[in-house]
């Protein structure tokens, strides 16, 4: 009995390792494509003649700082699997800093005319949170080193 449920757990192992592989494989295809993406809104929207902006306007450059937001979240999702993979543990500091930069591209990208005054303060509170836990993960990281 035991010699079958030890088979189970390697076979559902293998299964996990060739699925986070598959994963790796198409977040690594979908960040290359974003990079792809990237260039081409920048080159559209610096050499668009029909408005009259030497370069870039506002709007256009909150657009392409969300890009690199995402394109960033997109790396360190990919060695989030990456550390999985090789692991076979998700390590909660790169989970955090995940976090950290999709709430400052919220926080950058944000129209405060559009939000409740309770909800901006909602996400501050998000912010000191993240940034507590990411400290505390970094203190118990240099306990470890003594």
């Amino acid at each position: 009995m035991d010699k079958n449920i030890d088979k189970a757990v390697s076979l559902i192992h293998t299964v996990k390792k060739w699925m986070s592989f598959i994963v790796l494989i198409l977040m690594t295809i979908i960040v290359a494509i974003s990079i792809v993406e990237l260039g081409i809104v920048l080159y559209v929207d610096l050499f668009d003649p029909t408005d009259g902006v030497l370069f870039l306007e506002i709007d256009e450059l909150f657009r392409i700082f969300g890009f690199f937001f995402i394109i960033l979240i997109g790396f360190e999702l990919v060695e989030t699997v990456e550390m999985y993979f090789k692991d076979n543990v998700i390590h909660a500091e790169v989970v955090l800093l995940v976090a950290v930069i999709a709430v400052s591209r919220k926080v950058i990208l944000l129209d405060l005319e559009k939000y409740d005054p309770l909800a901006i303060v909602g996400l501050g509170i998000i912010i000191i949170a993240l940034g507590a836990c990411y400290w505390f993960i970094k203190l118990s990281y240099r306990g470890k080193d003594k």
